[in-house]
């Protein structure tokens, strides 16, 4: 199990300042952060995040009504999509603890809807080689400057999980607060299903909203697996849900949430 700050890298070279520093500027040219110290489990990782995520969202609604003044055309709500990226939720915090607690044996991860990568950065620190995939370019920024330290094995790929397909499988798919919208789940399953190896798993965190009550039995009903872990993982009282999912065909492997 590991300990220390993320900065203890076990990568060869060192991490470069000038790199990130190339990237955090890169950053800063459109929003104010703040680096931070955040325990997780064992772990302390180093964590830049956006400093006021309120901000960003009333730069997305001045930016909109610009344009649309400009065009003459007002665009549909559901077409604007709202910057959830830029907030650190418990639930990436709760599935960081989770792995960092449970050591499962490195391999490939996907980390689906990154945001900013915190949980994808504590699966790189443990040895997985992961790939960080949002729709949103901003995120993939943050995802790749927090995740430096372990550059060697992480990737990051812009990424709509309604419509692209990877030529890959990994053996960890993870989501933090991806289950907030019902209307997402027929999107979401199949594309576990098209990218999760034929032993793999995929670990959600839910922070306790209705949407993750009726979530168990739709999943279920699919064929899916699914055993449910409390983790405290920030000063909230209420835990953090995660969702352990694994295919029913699967079963005849043998694999028991021990084995995550």
């Amino acid at each position: 199990m590991l300990s220390g700050k993320i900065n203890g890298s076990d990568d060869a070279q060192p991490l470069s300042r000038k790199r990130r520093g190339r990237v955090l500027a890169r950053i800063q040219r459109r929003y104010r952060t703040v680096t931070e110290t955040i325990p997780i489990g064992p772990l302390r990782i180093e964590f830049t995040r956006v400093a006021e995520p309120d901000a960003v969202l009333d730069q997305i609604v001045e930016e909109e009504d610009r344009r649309e003044k400009l065009s003459g055309r007002r665009r549909e709500s559901d077409e604007l999509r709202l910057p959830y990226w830029a907030e650190l939720w418990d639930s990436a915090v709760g599935l960081g603890v989770f792995l960092a607690d449970s050591t499962p044996t490195p391999g490939t991860t996907l980390d689906l809807g990154c945001g900013m990568g915190l949980a994808g950065t504590v699966a790189a620190s443990m040895g997985h080689h992961v790939l960080m995939g949002d729709l949103e370019p901003d995120a993939l920024l943050f995802a790749r400057l927090n995740s430096l330290p372990f550059a060697s094995r992480v990737r990051t790929r812009r990424l709509n999980w309604q419509r692209d397909r990877l030529d890959e499988r990994f053996d960890l798919v993870l989501g933090a607060d991806v289950l907030y919208d019902k209307t997402q789940w027929d999107h979401l399953e199949p594309f576990w299903r098209a990218h999760l190896k034929t032993r793999g798993t995929v670990l959600l965190g839910e922070p306790g909203r209705q949407t993750g009550d009726l979530f168990i039995d739709w999943i279920q009903a699919r064929g899916w697996q699914l055993q449910q872990v409390n983790v405290a993982a920030t000063e909230r009282s209420k835990a953090i849900r995660i969702f352990v999912l694994r295919d029913v065909r699967a079963k005849k492997y043998g694999h028991s949430v021990d084995a995550v």
